[in-house]
């Protein structure tokens, strides 16, 4: 018996300092789930190296040529590009960098770096050799057992006959909503996001850190280290075979005050524990806002966690301490600290409102809810606009059941679910201590068979130009009911598929894994594509990487997973530069015109430029719209698209899509290569709203024994007789109109063709199928045939949020090519009265 229980101990003391080692390991598939952290903006990959103990997690970037944590967030080789606490994870940091990427850091051959180990204290190290009179430079990480910080170690040597200087500097990218600032107390560099509830410190016991110039108001914080506040970067001075250490720490936190706390400790200055618990009738209230304020000035914040709790330490004084929840106004209590302290705060009950959205038929709803304050009674805000649900004064729902806090007072409300569905407008009163059950039913009025609605251009924070949380970005496309949208992050392939799973919505939307290919020069260096294998947990997952030269930059796309069928779509593109004058100058000079062979589609928004003439000065001149119609003249058949190209959630996705016609209208049983070819063929409609079916019919060939038949947008129609008629119907739910249908034959407006309500008032209508007509067209030579409707001196109005609102409902359907002859469709050459540099 004895024996057993000494075993018993034995096992427990082994595992217990297992559990709380510090450890090393190099991630692989097998080690994966359990070693990388959690978080919105890990960037880690199979070869970078985790260090690990009991309180947090580090990912120092695999040390080669190439490693890249996303696209602006470059050169990361040996440097932290995850770093979080292990109970609170929600790993923030892009990236530290030490010695602020001055040196090519690079794996120590031989030296066993990359072998796991589990030890009281674990190291990793990488250096930059000596170079163009630059020291050797030897970063060196170290974690021990129960340290709340990783230790940073950078080494500088003089390896030359003569003295060299050193610039002591660091680099942080902690990016869009992190504040930075030092505290006086400790001397330490702080960066804090309160949304997404994640500090950094960089405390360093040597030198006092200061934040060069105004590096940290443009969001780049610059840090070096010197006994007073140097203008620039301090320097040291390097004797020939000397060296010289700079030591810091990193500090991950919950949030600010917690931050600091551990940095007063870390430089052994006296605290007192305070805990701040903050509940109303209900119980604790979670992500509070709590300000700690001295001597009038807020000394630091955090946010309370799922218990209502925040915890942190102070030195003794006297502190006035601001609570701030959803639905609540700010509430003040003044905390005398001289000790251990404990503050118990109750707010009162907010109101609340329980969500229940459902379609015609009674059933559950993705939809955007957005709350507008009426009178004296302000806008809600519920998170910035890179968050998930709550996106300031909006409410993203993926099944339309929602019961969120909100102040008492008057709210208008819009409910929505994109352009096929009449928006339900109301008001509603919300008072203290109540729920406001707020009951929908979005009926979609829009037919759309035979079509379904895509935007193909959409980013989120693994793009490296935005934090935007991706499910955010899955959530804005549901709710606006996108029915295919391609996974499209800068210069990385990914994907949606986790987040749909984990909202279970897979049979809402279709995607597929692909990626913005973004390089140099802008803006015609920058290309769409889809499908593409993606390479999970690898460098830029799996990717083709870019190409100073945009001919070389668009043929390796095309022949990317051995030249498989994908789409390639222009994105944004500067048609002149493309098409013969790459340095504007007005001069031919051939300009990337290889690209043309690549294109299947072009971005050509905004789409309500098709009304637009040329300009006095056409080589300046960048309409997109018009210079795609001046080359449909010249036989460059590239079907346009218009995307959103969103990169934040607050109606970002949704106000521009594409209809691309497909064999089914259920998204669980969409085939992206369908959707290739299609868009391929120009079987498209761009809008930001109304709904616009265009066909054409050469039933007038009938009597000549040509086959009647129907060509859709993109498509070619041999017409007998010179005629053809356009069919042309236009649906718009409720909260939009249109009021002018206008046909263009090779890009010049018809003035016989131009029908508006006032002028043909017979031809409208006020129901859902505002304009269902058959048009005749004479067509003496070849004539490609565009069909724009558009609400002129109308507004898409408030579904789509104040900015997007404002502009002119407009569709744009695609050209159908009349071969009058049958003998082929030849371009006429015209150039709408405006020049082409290369032409």
């Amino acid at each position: 018996m004895k024996r057993n229980l000494f075993a018993h101990l034995i096992v427990l003391l082994i595992c217990f300092n297992l559990a709380n080692s510090a450890e090393r390991i190099v991630l692989t598939p097998t080690n994966w789930d359990d070693f990388v952290p959690k978080g919105k903006e890990v960037d880690a990959i199979y070869g970078d190296i985790v260090l690990r103990n009991y309180e947090i997690v580090a990912v120092i970037a695999n040390p080669i040529e190439g490693r890249n944590a996303n696209m602006t967030v470059r050169d990361s080789a040996g440097a932290v590009i995850d770093l979080t606490q292990r109970s609170t994870m929600s790993d923030q940091l892009s990236c530290f960098y030490p010695a602020a990427k001055a040196y090519p850091l690079r794996e120590i051959e031989g030296a066993g770096y990359r072998s796991p180990l589990r030890s009281s204290q674990v190291t990793y190290k990488c250096r930059a050799a000596a170079a163009e009179k630059k020291p050797e430079v030897t970063v060196s990480y170290l974690l021990s057992d129960g340290q709340p910080y990783l230790h940073i170690e950078t080494q500088y040597k003089n390896t030359y006959n003569e003295a060299i200087e050193v610039e002591l500097l660091d680099s942080i990218r902690a990016d869009k909503g992190f504040r930075f600032g030092i505290d006086e107390n400790t001397s330490t560099f702080w960066a804090y996001d309160s949304w997404w509830k994640q500090a950094y410190g960089i405390f360093s016991a040597s030198y006092p850190v200061h934040i060069v110039g105004d590096s940290a108001e443009k969001g780049r914080p610059l840090l070096t280290y010197a006994s007073a506040k140097p203008e620039a970067a301090a320097k040291i001075s390097l004797a020939p075979g000397k060296s010289f250490s700079l030591h810091r720490k990193l500090i991950p936190a919950a949030h600010q005050l917690e931050a600091l706390s551990l940095a007063r400790g870390i430089a052994g200055l006296d605290s007192h524990s305070c805990t701040v618990t903050v509940r109303d009738f209900s119980g604790p209230i979670y992500a509070t806002y709590v300000s700690v304020y001295t001597k009038g000035e807020e000394y630091a914040s955090g946010t309370t966690d799922a218990q209502g709790k925040i915890q942190f330490g102070l030195p003794a004084g006297d502190y006035r301490v601001r609570i701030r929840a959803v639905g609540r106004a700010d509430f003040f209590r003044n905390m005398k600290v001289d000790g251990a302290k404990n503050l118990d705060v109750e707010l009162p009950t907010p109101g609340y409102v329980n969500a229940t959205i459902n379609d015609g038929d009674g059933k559950s709803i993705p939809c955007k809810v957005e709350f507008k304050g009426r009178n004296e009674t302000r806008d809600p805000y519920y998170g910035p606009d890179t968050y998930e649900f709550g996106v300031q004064n909006l409410r993203y729902s993926h099944n339309g059941r929602f019961r969120m806090p909100i102040a008492p007072g008057e709210y208008d409300v819009i409910i929505s679910h994109g352009p096929e569905y009449d928006a339900v407008f109301t008001s509603i009163v919300v008072k203290q201590d109540e729920e406001y059950q707020l009951n929908a039913k979005l009926v979609r009025s829009v037919d759309t068979t035979g079509w379904i609605s895509s935007d193909f251009h959409s980013h989120s924070t693994p793009s490296g130009d935005n934090t935007s949380s991706q499910k955010g970005r899955v959530l804005n496309l549901l709710a606006e009911h996108i029915e295919f949208a391609p996974c499209t992050e800068h210069n990385r392939i990914s994907s949606y598929l986790s987040h749909m799973r984990e909202l279970d919505v897979l049979h809402l939307m279709a995607t597929c894994s692909g990626m913005e290919v973004t390089g140099q020069p802008l803006p015609v260096n920058h290309q769409n594509v889809f499908p593409l294998i993606q390479k999970s947990r690898t460098q830029d997952g799996g990717g083709p990487t870019t190409d100073l030269d945009p001919v070389a930059q668009i043929e390796r796309i095309a022949l990317w997973d051995n030249g498989s069928d994908k789409l390639i779509q222009e994105n944004h593109p500067n048609l002149v530069q493309i098409f013969g004058d790459r340095d504007f100058d007005g001069k031919p000079d051939g300009g990337f015109h290889k690209m043309f062979g690549f294109m299947d589609v072009v971005e050509v928004h905004p789409p309500e430029m098709i009304f637009e003439g040329p300009k006095e000065k056409e080589a300046e001149w960048t309409n997109t719209m018009f210079r795609w119609m001046q080359l449909l003249n010249l036989g460059y058949r590239i079907p346009g698209v218009v995307n959103t190209d969103a990169h934040y959630n607050y109606h970002g996705s949704g106000w521009l899509r594409n209809y691309i016609r497909c064999s089914t209208d259920d998204p669980a049983k969409i085939d992206t290569m369908e959707i290739v070819d299609a868009s391929e063929r120009g079987n498209v409609v761009m809008t930001n709203g109304p709904f616009l079916e265009v066909t054409a019919a050469n039933r007038a060939g009938a009597k000549l024994g040509i086959q009647p038949r129907l060509a859709y947008p993109g498509e070619n129609l041999p017409a007998a007789g010179k005629q053809v008629t356009l069919h042309i119907r236009v649906q718009c739910p409720s909260w939009l109109d249109v009021n002018r249908v206008q046909i263009f034959a090779n890009g010049r407006p018809v003035p016989e063709l131009n029908l508006t309500r006032t002028s043909k008032p017979e031809m409208f209508s006020s129901e859902t199928v505002r304009f269902d007509q058959s048009i005749s067209v004479n067509t003496e030579t070849d004539t490609h045939l565009i069909v724009a409707v558009a609400g002129e001196g109308l507004k898409l109005g408030a579904v789509y949020g104040k900015e997007r609102g404002d502009k002119m409902p407009i569709a744009v359907a695609n050209p159908i090519f009349v071969d009058v002859d049958g003998n082929g469709f030849q371009p006429n050459g015209d150039l709408l009265d405006a020049s082409l540099p290369g032409k």
